[in-house]
């Protein structure tokens, strides 16, 4: 059974690729995706007070070189002000021969096999491509929100981004007894640390659950879980002799655990794989909740709930290769003389904008 994805590439139309690129959306899950939504802009500068944006070139590459032949996006370049990402791979020859294995079983049902190799196209595109530009993202808003900046070096180019969060939002790092795990943890103290800094106007403090469990194993920390669903663990504090609930509201928190990854090459074992979370561990990041965000061109006087851009967005510059339209851009294409096999491709310009930083609290920890 023969495969031709020219054919069913014809049946999708011009358009599907960037279509696709678009309606994908950041699951849930991505919960920094929730804090600074993406939002598809129709310029390429980002702009904001905070932000020291710098492309130091560690070695020259053009801005017409290949895209990175990988099945993850990883950053390729640095137009203006926003960093280009953009990554290039080819459907494996398993996944070609488990088609033609489908397509036997399509045409004896007397189904329409080039409308499911569309599809399967799609799925391919979605789920290869522009999964890893939504995860390149996920990880630069971490970078962002839980360092402060970004230092990030790819195909010879450093990414440097310094978001300006006020140096009091940075607390000490507690180191060794002082950790979290340690024996005169100063947990607690970083807690009330975190509170005074925003104000007394916590939206939620978020933590890797490898920190979390460093936390709640410890019993210098006397604590006591009063409520857990799914990902919030509310811990309140015990205090004197006896281990009684203190009574002080500053002594209960909400942790959020948050403990997505993305796969990325293994840089010390060429060929292989490996998982980074999200949200690195020995960090609380703590983040105040929005104030109003103002007049914004183009986004009307009703702000959305689901995409409040007080504390900042993602900024999703036009590409080049979608004709200057705003959003990612993502291509299907089939090699010359080669109809049985498929290529994808697609690019994303785009970086995460803080434009409240005194908004964000990092305290840091040893793991032990």
């Amino acid at each position: 059974m023969n495969l031709n994805f020219q054919e069913a590439l014809r049946v999708l139309g011009e358009d599907a690729s960037f279509v696709i690129a678009n309606s994908a959306r950041p699951p849930r899950s991505y919960l920094f995706s929730v804090l600074l939504p993406e939002v598809n802009k129709a310029d390429y500068t980002i702009s904001s007070g905070n932000m020291i944006v710098r492309s130091t070139m560690a070695g020259l590459t053009s801005l017409d070189s290949p895209y990175p032949p990988s099945g993850y996006a990883e950053i390729s370049t640095f137009l203006e002000e926003s960093a280009k990402i953009a990554s290039e791979t080819s459907l494996p020859e398993r996944t070609i021969r488990e088609l033609q294995t489908m397509m036997q079983h399509w045409v004896r049902e007397g189904g329409n096999t080039v409308d499911r190799v569309a599809s399967e196209a799609l799925n391919f595109l979605e789920k290869v491509i522009v999964q890893g530009h939504l995860d390149t993202m996920e990880w630069l808003r971490a970078q962002a929100l839980v360092t402060g900046g970004i230092d990030w070096t790819f195909n010879n180019i450093n990414l440097l981004v310094d978001y300006g969060i006020p140096a009091a939002n940075l607390l000490a790092a507690r180191t060794g007894n002082d950790g979290y795990g340690g024996s005169a943890s100063k947990f607690w103290d970083d807690i009330r640390l975190i509170r005074s800094t925003l104000r007394y106007n916590l939206r939620a403090i978020i933590a890797h659950p490898d920190t979390i469990d460093m936390i709640l194993f410890n019993d210098v920390n006397t604590l006591q879980i009063i409520t857990q669903s799914e990902n919030m663990y509310t811990l309140q504090r015990l205090i004197g002799s006896n281990e009684r609930p203190a009574t002080d509201t500053r002594d209960t928190i909400t942790l959020m655990a948050y403990d997505l990854e993305a796969e990325v090459f293994n840089a010390a074992i060429p060929g292989t794989l490996t998982n980074v979370p999200f949200m690195p561990t020995g960090k609380l990041l703590g983040v105040g909740n929005n104030t109003r965000s103002g007049y914004r061109v183009g986004e009307g006087s009703t702000e959305d709930p689901d995409q409040d851009k007080a504390l900042g967005y993602t900024h999703i510059a036009p590409t080049v290769e979608g004709g200057g339209r705003p959003g990612r851009w993502a291509e299907l294409y089939v090699p010359e003389r080669t109809p049985m096999k498929l290529n994808g491709r697609g690019v994303t310009n785009g970086l995460p904008v803080l434009e409240a930083p005194e908004k964000v609290c990092i305290a840091t920890t040893d793991m032990v």
